[in-house]
């Protein structure tokens, strides 16, 4: 899919502006950091927005963004709390603008947006970078009315981390009421393991 198939919008998102992501505690030997983000390597192309030669950041608009999308998908069968426990929730803000795609009133005419066909959206991001755009702002599929974002590098670099909290306070099984609250709303079981 290229750009000029949609033709998006482009913005300018002013900073500052304040996004979430749920991250490992300890991010592996093997992952990207940078400004607090710490990515998967670059090339696996797991996700919808990746590109095969530079770290790509998915960030969400609020707290419940964020677990929907990354924890409690709608495909979900149950989390553990050893799986929580090893994640967090952090907080950014922007330092600088971001030019973005805006790709959120187009996930209705174009539902591979929000589907699992990631060549798609990844040759989209492609042309996306070519055009030395920071990223893509996009409808959360997990979580309606909801944005994401994905950002490269350029973008990355326009954050800086503010905040970070863990899922499950150490030593207990308290969870942060945000997390709570996301368990209940999107029915995931927790499985006490």
């Amino acid at each position: 899919m290229k750009f000029k198939d949609l033709n998006p919008t482009i913005i300018e998102l002013a900073a500052p502006y304040i996004f979430h992501r749920i991250q490992l505690i300890r991010s592996r030997t093997t992952s990207v950091q940078m400004n607090g983000v710490a990515m998967p390597p670059v090339g696996l192309m797991y996700g919808r927005y990746c590109l095969p030669d530079e770290p790509v950041a998915y960030l969400a608009d609020s707290p419940e963004t964020a677990l929907y999308e990354t924890l409690l998908r709608r495909e979900t069968v149950s989390k553990s709390l050893s799986e929580l426990r090893r994640r967090c929730l952090v907080e950014f803000v922007t330092t600088g603008p971001l030019r973005l795609a805006d790709l959120r009133g187009l996930a209705e005419p174009y539902p591979v947006l929000q589907s699992l066909r990631v060549a798609q959206t990844q040759e989209l991001a492609t042309d996306c970078r070519a055009m030395n755009l920071n990223g893509m702002v996009y409808a959360s599929a997990q979580h309606p009315h909801h944005t994401c974002i994905a950002l490269f590098q350029s973008g990355i670099n326009q954050l800086s981390k503010r905040n970070s909290q863990r899922l499950i306070k150490p030593g207990t099984n308290r969870m942060l009421h945000v997390l709570h609250t996301a368990l209940w709303r999107s029915g995931v079981p927790l499985d006490e393991s």
